[in-house]
C-alpha cells in the first residue's frame, strides 16, 4: 500500500464520516457539499486502487512479520517496531494482522526436530513408538488448493476500511450534437448514477490441536494448520464469489447473479437445447459473444468451462481428427479458457421436444469488461490463538476471520452461457 492510497483511504473515511455527522437541520448546500466531497474521495480511491497494487509500504514491506503478530496476539503484549507502525496507519486493532503480513515469502523453512518418529502406517491413531533412533518427521505435505477461478474471471479484490463500501457507477448522461454556426449547444441532460453498497460478510475458519500432537509433531503442527486455515479460506472465499445463493450467510456469487442463457447460434425450443453441443457452438460461442461496445474483441474472453463440458469439447471436431478440437479452435481466436471443477455438476435439461429424454448441460462463465465485478476485503485477517478455553483438555484453539462481499457494478460484459454435455 502507497503512501497516497493510505491517504486516500483515510480521506475517504473523513468524508464519509463529515456527512454522517451532518445535523437534520443542515442546509441543502451543506449536504450537497459534504456528499460531493465523498464522491470525490471515493473517485480518487478508485482509480488508485487500479493503478496500485495492495502492499506494504517499501520503506516496511521487508520488516514487519507475521510471526511477531501471531505471537504478540498470543501474549496479548503491544507491539513495536514495523508492525505496529503498519498497524498505526491502517488504524487496526491488536487482534488484527494486515494482509500485507500475509504474502508469501520466498522461501519457508521448517526443520523437523530429532529424533521423532512417524505414526505408523498400519496404524493412523498409534503414537510415536519411544526407543526409536535415527529417525526424523519429514515435512508435512499441505493440502492440494487450485489457483483461484475468480481471479482469472477477473474479479477485482480491493482492501478497504472500515464501513459500508459504495461503488457509482454512470449510467446515462448528456448528448453531443452538430450544431451550426452561432447556434447554441444542445440542453444538457442529467447524468445518471447506479449506487451498488457493499456490506461485509463474515468467513470463519478453525483449528483446535493439543499438546500430544506438538509433542508428536513440534512447531511444524501449528505453522502448518496456520498455513491452511489461510489456504482453505481462500478457496471458500473463491467458491462463494462463483456459487453463492445468496441463502443464510452465503453472498450472491456469480451464477445466481447473472441469468443463464442459452448461445445464440445453438437452436432452443423454450428453455430446452434442442441440439447437442457441437465443434462451431463452441467456436460460435467465443466469436459471437463479443458485442463491440463492452466486449470488443474475442481476446477480452475470460472462458470458465466445467469439467464435464471441457472433456466433450477435447473431443469435438469440425470435420476429422486431423483439425482442431473445439477447446484449440476457441482459444485460436484468442479467447483466455480454463476448466473448474467449481462449476456445478452437470445440470439435467427439460425433455427435448420430440424426445422422450431429459439431457444434460453444464454451465460457463464468460467475462469480457474487468473491473466491472468486485469482492472488497475488508483490511484486516483476524487469527485468534486461544490457549485458555479448553486448557483442561491441553487444547488450543486457533480462529481465522476475514470479511468480505462480492457485487457486481455492471453486468453487460458477463455471460452465463449453459451447453449440451449428453448427445
Amino acid at each position: 500500500m502507497t503512501p497516497e492510497l493510505r491517504a486516500a483511504l483515510l480521506a475517504q473515511v473523513e468524508a464519509r464520516q463529515a456527512l454522517n455527522n451532518l445535523e437534520d437541520d443542515a442546509t441543502t448546500e451543506t449536504r450537497a457539499a459534504a456528499v460531493a466531497a465523498l464522491n470525490a474521495a471515493d473517485q480518487k480511491v478508485a482509480e488508485l486502487l487500479s493503478a496500485t497494487p495492495a502492499q506494504a509500504p517499501e520503506e516496511l514491506r521487508d520488516r514487519i512479520s507475521l510471526g511477531r503478530y501471531l505471537a504478540g496476539i498470543a501474549a496479548e503484549q503491544t507491539l513495536d517496531g514495523a508492525e505496529a507502525e503498519l498497524r498505526a496507519e491502517l488504524k487496526l486493532s491488536d487482534q488484527a494482522v494486515p494482509m500485507e503480513a500475509l504474502l508469501p515469502t520466498p522461501e519457508e523453512r521448517a526443520d523437523a526436530i530429532s529424533p521423532r518418529g512417524p505414526f505408523g502406517n498400519n496404524n493412523a491413531d498409534a503414537p510415536v513408538p519411544y526407543g526409536t533412533i535415527n529417525r526424523t518427521l519429514g515435512p508435512l505435505m499441505q493440502r492440494v488448493f487450485t489457483a483461484t477461478d475468480t481471479a482469472f474471471l477477473g474479479v477485482a479484490m480491493p482492501m478497504v476500511p472500515a464501513g459500508v463500501r459504495r461503488y457509482p457507477v454512470m449510467t446515462d448522461g448528456t448528448d453531443a450534437a452538430m450544431v451550426a454556426r452561432g447556434s447554441a449547444a444542445p440542453d444538457a441532460k442529467a447524468a445518471d448514477f447506479n449506487i451498488v453498497d457493499a456490506e461485509p460478510h463474515r468467513l470463519s475458519a478453525r483449528y483446535v490441536f493439543d499438546l500430544e500432537g506438538v509433542a508428536e509433531f513440534g512447531g511444524l503442527l501449528e505453522s502448518t494448520l496456520r498455513a491452511d486455515l489461510r489456504r482453505v479460506m481462500g478457496y471458500q472465499m473463491d467458491l462463494q464469489i462463483l456459487n453463492g445463493d445468496g441463502a443464510g450467510a452465503n453472498i450472491d456469487g456469480i451464477l445466481k447473479e447473472i441469468a443463464v442463457t442459452v448461445p445464440d447460434n445453438i437452436a432452443t425450443q423454450g428453455n430446452n437445447i434442442s441440439n447437442d453441443t457441437s465443434w462451431q457452438d463452441v467456436r460460435g460461442m467465443v466469436y459471437g459473444t463479443p458485442d463491440g461496445a463492452y466486449i470488443r474483441g474475442e481476446g477480452d474472453l475470460a472462458i470458465l468451462m466445467g469439467q464435464t463440458l471441457y472433456n466433450k469439447a477435447r473431443g469435438l471436431y469440425r470435420t476429422n481428427q486431423s483439425e482442431q478440437d473445439a477447446i484449440e479452435a476457441a482459444m485460436a481466436l484468442g479467447a483466455r479458457l480454463r476448466r473448474s471443477f467449481q462449476i456445478p455438476a452437470a445440470k439435467v435439461q427439460p425433455t427435448v421436444t420430440g424426445n422422450n429424454d431429459a439431457k444434460a448441460s453444464q454451465d460457463v462463465i464468460v467475462n469480457g469488461e474487468t473491473a466491472a465485478a468486485v469482492s472488497p476485503i475488508w483490511q484486516g485477517f483476524t487469527m485468534i490463538r486461544d490457549p485458555y478455553t479448553e486448557a483442561a483438555k491441553a487444547q488450543v484453539v486457533m480462529t481465522a476471520h476475514m470479511m468480505f462481499d462480492f457485487i457486481f457494478r455492471r453486468k453487460q460484459g458477463w455471460k452465463h452461457y449453459r451447453m449440451r454435455t449428453a448427445a
